[in-house]
């Protein structure tokens, strides 16, 4: 079960992963099954504009079904229907899609997605396998697509 507890363990493994600079700051957010927001950590230092990207990526797993990174790949040869949807996102839950890396799916011990983890700061790889360390460390399964 996705847990405040087990959210926070992921935002703290999320965080000692490895950087492309010891210098970027990041943000990191879990949300559950229903994206909603269970936990959110932005490092000092870090724009404050991360922590609304980093929410945005897991709201996106969860609203539309698949890692960030499938909907990136989609929004890219898409652009008119991406936008569309993030519309249509937007105006009926209240949050904008994101189509870039570091929103990973959290799965459990029979592959159900139980939420997600996006993260902001970094270059969009190193934001998914900070995402996915996080995932891995607190005992689930990570979706990056």
């Amino acid at each position: 079960m996705l847990t405040l507890a087990k959210a926070q363990e992921i935002i703290a493994a999320a965080l000692a992963g490895e950087r492309s600079d010891p210098m970027r700051r990041v943000a990191v957010a879990v949300c559950d099954a229903g994206a909603h927001p269970l936990a959110l950590g932005r490092e000092e230092e870090a724009p404050p504009l991360l922590a609304h990207i980093a929410q945005a990526k897991p709201f996106t797993c969860i609203a539309y079904g698949k890692p960030s990174k499938l909907v990136m790949e989609w929004a890219d040869g898409s652009p008119n229907w991406f936008q569309g949807i993030g519309h249509v996102a937007q105006n009926r839950m209240g949050l904008g899609l994101t189509g870039s890396l570091g929103g990973v799916i959290i799965r459990d011990d029979h592959g159900r997605a139980i939420g997600a983890v996006g993260v902001a700061g970094e270059a969009g790889p190193v934001d998914e396998a900070m995402a996915v360390r996080g995932i891995e460390a607190a005992g689930f399964a990570a979706d990056p697509g």
